[in-house]
């Protein structure tokens, strides 16, 4: 296998593979749109975050199944889409439409064979309104994302002995429960709201970087043209008021010592 080392191939692959789902999702009528850092380096830099490494997208509940429904098991002979609902090796509460010809290998316990190089799909779902049922509900969520997150790290020379030994009896603990257990259970507490006419929705299957505030379902009702590294592409109409929700002033740079890429892996042509 030939490795992936510039950023900037990883970049392309990831490209074309998000361009393939927006022609996907245009053909079939499904609304998707970018999100997180991608969202922010749409508006901010018509393109990649020049740091970043990754693309999020986010679709509602009721569009995540409709791509999921109708997606085949490979598309335009490289693309493969990772869910719960058609691979019960999965170990994820959301997709990954991955290039079948890469493998990526994460730095984390759990291993997924036949991962490739891939971009992340989330489904949106409805959360409470009212502030102290969202609080409650968000609390056992975050159990339960935390749960599996020790699962998957390992020891560690960055981290002090105490948080390695509670990080390893917490795996001994947890290991009556396989990924994909905690996975579905994530799943089905992720959709317990849905339906109930609530205003607002979150990215329950993970959570955006810790970001405690749920946004209005009305930001990602519409979406847009924008313009992504020279491509048009799909973003939320009210974009504007969900990346504040969750940023803040999101046009501001950071400062230039967390301008770096928190993903842990390597990549390969196969």
């Amino acid at each position: 296998m030939r490795k992936i080392e510039k950023l900037e191939e990883l970049k392309k692959i990831q490209l074309d593979i998000l361009m393939s789902l927006h022609g996907f999702c245009m053909s079939h009528n499904i609304q998707y749109s970018l999100a997180a850092g991608t969202l922010i380096g749409a508006v901010r830099h018509k393109g990649f975050i020049p740091w970043d490494d990754d693309i999020d997208v986010y679709m509602l509940r009721e569009e995540y199944n409709k791509l999921i429904t109708l997606f085949p098991k490979e598309y335009e002979g490289k693309y493969s889409l990772l869910c719960l609902e058609t691979d019960n090796n999965w170990y994820r509460s959301f997709g990954k439409l991955v290039d079948v010809r890469t493998v990526e290998i994460e730095k984390t316990r759990n291993k997924y064979k036949g991962m490739g190089i891939g971009i992340d799909i989330f489904p949106i779902d409805d959360v409470p309104d009212d502030d102290e049922q969202w609080k409650k509900y968000d609390k056992k969520r975050r159990f339960i994302r935390d749960m599996f997150t020790i699962k998957t790290l390992c020891y560690s020379n960055k981290r002090g002995l105490v948080k390695n030994m509670v990080i390893f009896m917490g795996r001994i603990l947890l290991m009556p429960f396989p990924f994909s257990y905690l996975s579905k259970l994530m799943d089905r507490y992720s959709k317990k709201n849905n339906g109930q006419g609530y205003a607002h929705v979150y990215e329950n299957s993970w959570g955006v970087y810790n970001s405690k505030r749920p946004w209005l379902k009305k930001d990602l009702k519409e979406v847009i043209d924008a313009e992504f590294e020279g491509k048009i592409v799909k973003i939320m109409k009210g974009y504007d008021d969900y990346l504040t929700t969750v940023y803040g002033d999101y046009m501001q740079l950071p400062p230039e010592e967390k301008r770096v890429s928190h993903h842990a892996f390597t990549a390969y042509w196969k």
